[in-house]
């Protein structure tokens, strides 16, 4: 069945292409799935297509170029978009193919599938018929053949790999090929889903067996070294100068619980923005140091690992515990005389970056390793800590998406969900703001600064990129200082030292700044004062970012205001960003950010942001991972024998990386 010579139409030349793509047997041949759908009932008024994506336009033809005769053979047609009232044009270029010139004709109309290059806008090489034919109907499938074999070949190769496996395959396997067959033929939108959704339920099945079979911890069971007394949280708690709600009480006894089970902790604690995860992760190393043991708090930027280390200090005064901070910045001298500590044990917790992962840093006794914001970091950082002793890992998020995705790829990882406190933060206030009222939004964040208040205005870039002048941190203040005139602002960026952007944050956290223009630097983990956010561009960032930056404001309970600006207000920027508008719980914003970026965007090019599943590389939905959890075990079996072929190392090592990085609700 895998030899794919030995189907119609593919000869050495074509073999060498299907190398070149990665396709070497027939079942991977059918398994290069299509990357993107075209659904072509209509046409789009060119307002609405959108930039890197596929679109269906209708034009009558203004002019025709002459074919060029230097280089290659080129031509051009100008077009007015027929579905547009404001006439719009639009223009498509023909490269090695002057034959079509003499096809168009000035005032007919025609339609058009290509790729949209905005800005100009223009297609090249599309495909195309006069408008009353009936090539473009139903739904074009798109792959990324790279320019080496033509569509249509392609197109009719795969068909004859489908009757050639038909004839071969197990009861099984035909359930699996009548899926592939849909996702390679479709005849409705529907039937895409559907069979994307079947697909991706077995690949993420099998590929959830493969990887745990791959990274097996083998026997986790061990006897508890942890010797903590049985008043441990209630000993906590009288220390700090809050009293805990009840879900945060909750995950202390759920730590406690893990560290005295004699089994390897993989606890994640999950809460929304603001909801106090930090004492969580505060407790654990409270009871390991307790225990006479050590605890390493890392945190993706050197600000919140300073801010972590100077909100813990108060508590480790207290219980007469040794910490420290250990960053790029941490003078020399100082930096010594910790590692020093962490080497012979005189420190029982310290705070950090990257940093700790160095090789100079070394433990007397690691026990435990707590890493915030678990985004940011990946497989190899998590590792790396594992190896220097830390045989327990517990892990903070405020960016849920269904635990279903936890439960799916997870059995043995705890999740402890902390609500969000009842004297946090009042609903901040969201809209939206287009590009035209830009210059009445920054006034009105001036009037507000200089009457006492505090913002933050979150630019896309430090310096411009095309399509967002003016929209970087450098061209922002350079085009609206004027109008901030009277305002005490400063940027904060990566590109500045770490000194630098520890000083500006400090004289903003102190209140000697107003105003920080930034970048999205300050998402993760800053503690202000600040009532105002404004993100410039806000359709480049995702919602779990945006519920991010969203929650740096309102934080000592007053009334926030958050602004997202649009750059280009599509029909599904807005879309996306009125989830933020309407939403204010980061349960419900992440699944309506699953389900913007899921089965309904899968006839659209841009999926990047989903989760995958392993093989395939098909977006992960709420409905695939419910139909995951609900397969048998001879459903999983099935499913791993038949993909087992596209589980390579690389993917798997992948799969792996986006795994990890999952994160969890309730």
């Amino acid at each position: 069945m895998n030899d794919l010579s030995l189907v119609k139409g593919v000869g050495e030349a074509t073999l060498a292409k299907f190398a070149t793509l990665g396709i070497g047997s027939v079942r991977e041949l059918l398994f290069f799935l299509p990357s993107s759908y075209a659904d072509l009932k209509r046409p789009v008024p060119l307002r609405e297509a959108e930039d890197g994506e596929y679109a269906l336009l209708e034009g009558e033809v203004m002019s025709v170029t002459e074919p060029s005769k230097r280089g290659k053979k080129s031509f051009s047609v100008r077009l007015k978009d027929r579905l547009d009232g404001r006439r719009m044009t639009f223009s498509v270029t023909f490269f090695n193919q002057p034959y079509y010139r003499d096809l168009f004709e000035t005032g007919a109309f025609y339609r058009f599938l290509g790729k949209i290059k905005a800005g100009t806008p223009a297609l090249v090489n599309p495909v195309f018929e006069r408008v009353g034919g009936d090539k473009l109907k139903g739904i074009y499938t798109i792959y990324p053949l790279k320019g080496l074999i033509g569509r249509n070949s392609f197109v009719k190769i795969v068909k004859g790999a489908f009757d050639m496996a038909n004839a071969e395959a197990s009861e099984s396997a035909r359930k699996v090929l009548e899926a592939l067959r849909t996702a390679h033929f479709p005849s409705a939108t529907d039937d895409v889903g559907e069979a994307v959704k079947f697909l991706a339920a077995y690949d993420l099945a099998a590929g959830v067996a493969t990887y745990r079979k791959a990274v097996n911890r083998g026997d986790s069971a061990r006897v508890s070294r942890y010797a903590l007394a049985p008043t441990v949280v209630d000993d906590y708690v009288s220390l700090l100068d809050v009293v805990p709600t009840e879900s945060q009480t909750a995950s202390f006894r759920d730590i406690l619980s893990d560290l005295l089970s004699g089994r390897k902790m993989a606890r994640v604690v999950s809460g929304d923005v603001g909801s106090g995860k930090t004492l969580a992760a505060f407790f654990a190393a409270y009871a390991t140091a307790q225990s006479g043991r050590q605890c390493v708090v890392m945190a993706p930027t050197e600000i919140l690992a300073a801010q972590h280390a100077g909100k813990f200090g108060k508590l480790a005064d207290k219980a007469g515990i040794r910490f420290g901070l250990l960053t790029s910045s941490t003078p020399k001298a100082e930096a010594e005389e910790l590692i020093a500590g962490l080497a012979d044990g005189g420190i029982s917790v310290v705070f950090g970056t990257q940093s700790l992962l160095s090789e100079r840093v070394g433990f007397r006794d690691l026990a435990l390793a707590v890493i915030d914001e678990q985004h940011k970091f990946g497989v190899a950082e998590r590792a790396e800590l594992q190896n220097k002793g830390a045989e327990d890992v517990l892990t903070l998020t405020a960016t849920p998406i269904p635990r279903s995705l936890a439960l799916a790829l997870y059995d043995d990882i705890a999740v402890s969900r902390i609500k969000k406190r009842e004297d946090a933060a009042t609903d901040i206030i969201t809209r939206t703001v287009t590009d035209a009222k830009l210059p009445d939004l920054v006034d009105y964040v001036a009037r507000e600064c200089k009457a006492g208040k505090q913002a933050f205005i979150v630019c896309p870039s430090i310096r411009d990129s095309e399509g967002f002048e003016t929209l970087s941190v450098e061209s922002f203040v350079g085009t609206y200082s004027a109008r901030l005139e009277g305002v005490s602002y400063a940027v904060l960026h990566g590109r500045m030292n770490a000194e630098q952007k520890r000083e500006t944050m400090s004289a903003f956290t102190r209140g000697e700044l107003s105003l920080l223009v930034a970048t999205s630097v300050v998402e993760v983990g800053v503690d202000t004062r600040a009532s105002i956010m404004c993100v410039l561009a806000a359709d480049r960032f995702g919602l779990a970012s945006l519920h991010q930056l969203r929650g740096r404001v309102g934080r000592d309970g007053s009334s926030a205001y958050c602004f997202l600006h649009v750059k280009h207000p599509t029909e599904r920027a807005l879309r996306r960003l009125d989830v933020l508008v309407t939403e204010t719980d980061g349960d419900r914003i992440a699944e309506r950010d699953l389900e913007l970026r899921g089965a309904g965007e899968i006839l659209g090019a841009r999926q990047s942001g989903a989760t995958r599943t392993p093989c395939l590389g098909l977006p992960l939905t709420a409905e695939v991972l419910a139909e995951c959890r609900a397969m048998t075990r001879k459903e999983t079996e099935e499913a791993a024998e038949f993909f087992s072929d596209g589980f390579t190392a690389a993917r798997l090592a992948e799969f792996a990386e986006r795994a990890a990085q999952i994160t969890f609700d309730s």
